[in-house]
């Protein structure tokens, strides 16, 4: 099931939707032509998807929804996954250019060049929306070296998809499954002045993190961005790409963060740590269904199904 990517998607796919990867790459029409009756039947048949949906839907709003705008709430949610597997069909087969021209506009992009002008390495983290490759190819335009954070997945469709895309973008793979040798090249592409993308809505299990405020809950992230920031003083940028109603895509680029002293460890109180969830917060408050979560996501909830 498709793990972290850094610039949007899930960290876990419902298992009804895997089958439609492979239909999304060698038959697109066929995936768009049954979209509508897909987000339909998904939240039908999956009463854990419903009781989630329903509990993240109150850690964001504040407030329990009524019936029809819980109904609504799951299915759109279900539909941003849908969309995202027909992104990445639609990603596997599209050249650079192609890519590109996904893109409607790019908030922030000005500041983020005179932030890359000072020469220093740059650790981008991003919450799990929107279409990760579309992003991608937006930094690419700017940047010569980006490596990518990610964990190997085991539905072979999509690792081949998604390596081929990223082999057309000449991005550098960095699976966080290789351990203390991949976070010693990721230091040392920082130390070079290089990027570093990485996911920051959720931890995995294993992983080093903190749980800070988030919305009307708690939310528990993964610290390894500030640590590995710190190490190499590198400013965090919080980023993330939103569909919008045309179908295309916005890309924003928000403030930087100074990372802190490098001899601090990240924990639920360290500023470093709460500025980047405070950005996390902002880009699913402003597009909570475009948050690509079927799952518990707030620690209140964790365990309850």
């Amino acid at each position: 099931m498709p793990e972290s990517h850094g610039l949007g998607p899930p960290t876990v796919t419902p298992a009804a939707l895997v089958p439609f990867f492979w239909l999304a790459a060698h038959a697109p029409r066929i995936v768009r032509g049954i979209q509508p009756l897909a987000t339909c039947l998904v939240p039908l048949v999956s009463g854990t998807a419903r009781a989630q949906t329903r509990r993240n839907a109150l850690r964001i709003f504040g407030r329990a929804l009524g019936r029809p705008e819980q109904r609504a709430f799951t299915r759109d949610v279900v539909n941003s996954f849908y969309e995202f597997v027909i992104d990445i069909g639609q990603s596997s087969r599209e050249s650079v250019d192609q890519l590109l021209a996904r893109i409607e506009r790019v908030e922030g992009e000005g500041a983020y060049r005179s932030l890359r002008i000072q020469g220093r390495g740059t650790v981008l983290v991003t919450a799990h929306m929107g279409s990760f490759e579309v992003g991608l190819a937006a930094l690419k335009r700017v940047e010569q070296r980006v490596h990518v954070v990610y964990k190997r997945d085991v539905t072979r469709t999509f690792e081949s998809m998604r390596a081929k895309m990223r082999q057309t973008l000449g991005i550098i793979e960095a699976p966080i499954d290789g351990g203390l040798s991949t976070w010693m090249s990721l230091r040392d592409a920082l130390l070079n002045g290089d990027v570093v993308v990485m996911q920051a809505d959720r931890a995995m299990p294993g992983q080093k993190s903190a749980v800070v405020p988030f919305l009307h809950g708690h939310l528990r992230i993964p610290t390894g961005a500030v640590r590995l920031a710190r190490l190499t003083g590198s400013p965090i940028v919080p980023v993330c790409t939103v569909r919008l109603a045309s179908g295309r895509f916005a890309i924003h680029l928000h403030p930087a963060i100074e990372p802190g002293r490098s001899g601090d460890i990240p924990d639920s109180n360290d500023p470093t740590v709460l500025a980047v969830g405070k950005a996390i917060e902002s880009m699913v408050a402003t597009n909570p269904t475009q948050w690509l979560v079927l799952g518990a996501a707030f620690e209140e909830d964790v365990g309850h199904v």
